[in-house]
């Protein structure tokens, strides 16, 4: 992204909580992600503790031209921005009809006006985007009170169909685990009862305490199963019980695998993590989605080659995080503490 300085200036716009118009907004930028829009948002602020939703807008000649959502919400005592949720994307809308170097200059006003409401308790804003694309800021925040992340998601691309990714995509061991554990009795389906979704939670917590990452809220992922269309439970049984789980949405012709867990127990002889990753596949080629976004991996670790043999290719992606002068200073004790001697 480059910005021409003689660019006009956008002039930004901030509103907190529900903004009738910014879906109107976003029916006029290429196809946004559903984790952009206002229902997601305000599903987000609804369901996480201490949480209020946030709009910037971008306004050129009095009309407005993008905008960017993010919510904002108080963990451990200290208030974070973020336009993106446990590895969703988000991140500036720009209309379609906004001019080349016009876009970069509305890109980069959101991310300083995002910036700029750091201070007191607001001491981490973070945003999450695709490579490459109008939310991707380059080189021009660089060095700035931005810092840059570049990751790769781990994305199988269902476009030759279910076939084609079963025998041309998944490697023989893949193919031997999903066939081993359909032959034990394993069945996989799409779940549509909240239900099944509390049945399930006590696994996805165990899973987040052994990753030490924040759960999301319950009611976050029934209400997104049952009130939008693009919330999509994936689960795997045997002999009834709920061994396996992916909560999905559906979002730019693709199939995000946002929150899983798995019973550890059973991870070497029904497996359960590749039954579930086949049964995403299966629903995304029944529904025509170009494919399936199994998340981010840092690094070349055994979860991404897990993915890499279940099909998936590297699709670039990037964080941007700004903090406050009081976020520098803590993440820099936290780096120190890290890198004392155990």
């Amino acid at each position: 992204m480059t910005v021409d300085p003689a660019a006009p200036q956008p002039r930004i716009q901030v509103r907190t909580g529900a903004l009738s118009a910014w879906d109107d907004l976003l029916e006029r930028c290429p196809d946004p992600e559903f984790t952009a829009t206002s229902t997601w948002t305000e599903l987000v602020a609804r369901h996480v503790a201490a949480a209020e939703s946030l709009y910037l807008l971008a306004e050129l000649d009095g009309s407005v031209v993008g905008g960017l959502s993010a919510v904002t919400r108080i963990r451990r005592g200290i208030r974070r921005l973020e336009s993106s949720l446990e590895g969703t994307l988000a991140g500036p809308q720009v209309i379609a009809d906004v001019a080349p170097d016009q876009r970069a200059a509305v890109a980069v006003a959101l991310y300083r006006a995002l910036a700029d409401r750091l201070g007191g308790r607001s001491i981490l804003a973070a945003v999450t985007v695709p490579a490459g694309s109008d939310g991707d800021p380059g080189g021009a925040l660089l060095g700035g009170r931005w810092q840059r992340q570049d990751y790769d998601s781990a994305v199988v691309d269902c476009r030759g169909g279910l076939d084609h990714v079963g025998h041309d995509l998944w490697t023989n061991n893949r193919r031997n685990e999903r066939n081993r554990g359909l032959k034990r009795g394993c069945t996989l389906q799409v779940e549509h009862d909240p239900e099944a979704l509390a049945d399930w939670y006590p696994l996805y917590l165990a899973g987040s305490d052994q990753w030490a990452q924040a759960p999301v809220p319950l009611a976050l992922l029934q209400d997104l199963l049952t009130s939008t269309k693009h919330g999509v439970f994936n689960t795997v049984r045997h002999e009834g019980a709920l061994i396996a789980g992916h909560m999905c949405f559906r979002s730019r012709g693709r199939l995000v695998a946002w929150q899983g867990a798995v019973r550890p127990d059973v991870h070497r002889t029904l497996f359960p993590t590749t039954l579930v990753y086949w049964q995403d596949i299966i629903l995304a080629c029944e529904e025509g989605l170009a494919g399936v976004d199994f998340g981010g991996c840092v690094g070349r670790d055994s979860l991404w080659d897990f993915k890499r043999r279940c099909g998936a290719r590297p699709t670039p992606r990037c964080q941007l995080i700004a903090r406050s002068s009081l976020g520098r200073l803590m993440q820099g004790a936290a780096d120190r503490w890290r890198g004392r001697p155990r």
